[in-house]
């Protein structure tokens, strides 16, 4: 158990030392010795679990596309994405400070996946509505992919210009032009 919290506190600490570097510069610049000095950890503590300071940026999208995963989850509901949507706007409103730096760093294709597979499973419980009776498989997931990178990139500019929108907004201009 102590082992399990030294290792997620070492893991926080690098994760908040790389982002605070990130503010000023690009991740290819960054070294392990100047990450493990703004992050108050050893270079042979950093090698125990990466291998490069871009692992942790891995990290930080993988823990961001888990959480939600789970509130789209939590959501669902039949016809109704609206739901999952709020909950999703309301994460990236909360988390902006990390999802803009995540933005600048070019790290929507993670996000598109996930948004992706979140509109797939909406897709896969209204198989019996109108929208897959006219289109074959292919072209729906042709389909979810061209909703899919349209609200990843609404949602990054909204978290970068930002846009005086509140999540509620957002998730209601999203739902209002995915639901056509």
């Amino acid at each position: 158990m102590k082992d399990d919290q030294r290792i997620a506190l070492t893991k926080r600490l690098l994760q908040e030392g790389l982002l605070r570097l990130l503010k000023s510069k690009d991740i290819s610049k960054i070294n392990v010795t100047e990450l493990c000095n703004e992050s108050g950890i050893n270079r042979a503590t950093f090698y125990r679990h990466y291998e490069q300071p871009g692992d942790i940026l891995t990290d930080i999208r993988r823990n961001m596309s888990l959480e939600v995963k789970k509130l789209a989850d939590k959501n669902r509901t039949h016809l109704n994405a609206l739901p999952w949507l709020e909950d999703i706007c309301n994460y990236f409103y909360e988390n902006r400070d990390m999802l803009s730096i995540l933005f600048k760093c070019r790290t929507d294709d993670e996000f598109v996946d996930l948004i992706n597979e979140l509109y797939q499973k909406q897709y896969s419980l209204i198989k019996h509505s109108d929208i897959t009776n006219t289109h074959d498989d292919t072209s729906l997931k042709l389909a979810t992919y061209y909703v899919s990178g349209g609200i990843i990139y609404m949602l990054r500019q909204w978290i970068l210009e930002p846009i005086n929108k509140s999540p509620k907004e957002m998730a209601q201009i999203i739902y209002q032009l995915t639901s056509k």
